[in-house]
């Protein structure tokens, strides 16, 4: 399917389980572009492969709930940034006040469907 096409068949079905939140639409169309810009990126594609819809949409589920919790201490297993170092009695504190957490979280998740990516990536040839 087309890019269009993919970027609306995962808006429909982000709302329809995302019916109880209120949602951005502004915010869910740029994250869910940019995913589909990322997969067709990496995979050197023109068409996004059908079979990814649910993945996406399990990424931009996953990026809302992300955005909803905001603060990493909030969710004691969330792979932020690292705000502090101690032992004994030296103790480093890094700047991360600036750091958007659910930025970082979001190229994690990213990754992580990478093997699943490379099963529609194509190969390419420089020359």
């Amino acid at each position: 399917m087309d890019r269009q096409a993919a970027v609306t068949a995962i808006t429909e079905k982000v709302q329809l389980l995302e019916s109880e939140r209120q949602l951005k639409s502004d915010l869910l169309t740029f994250y869910i572009e940019k995913l589909v810009m990322d997969v067709l990126d990496y995979c050197h594609r023109d068409d996004f492969p059908d079979a990814l819809i649910y993945t996406a949409v399990d990424l931009i589920r996953k990026r809302l709930t992300d955005e909803d919790s905001k603060t990493t201490e909030e969710l004691p297993g969330v792979r932020g940034p690292l705000s502090a170092v101690k032992m004994d009695d030296t103790e480093f504190h890094f700047a991360v006040n600036n750091v958007d957490a659910t930025g970082c979280l979001s190229d994690l998740d990213f990754d992580s469907i990478k093997p699943k990516l490379n099963l529609y990536r194509k190969a390419v040839s420089w020359s």
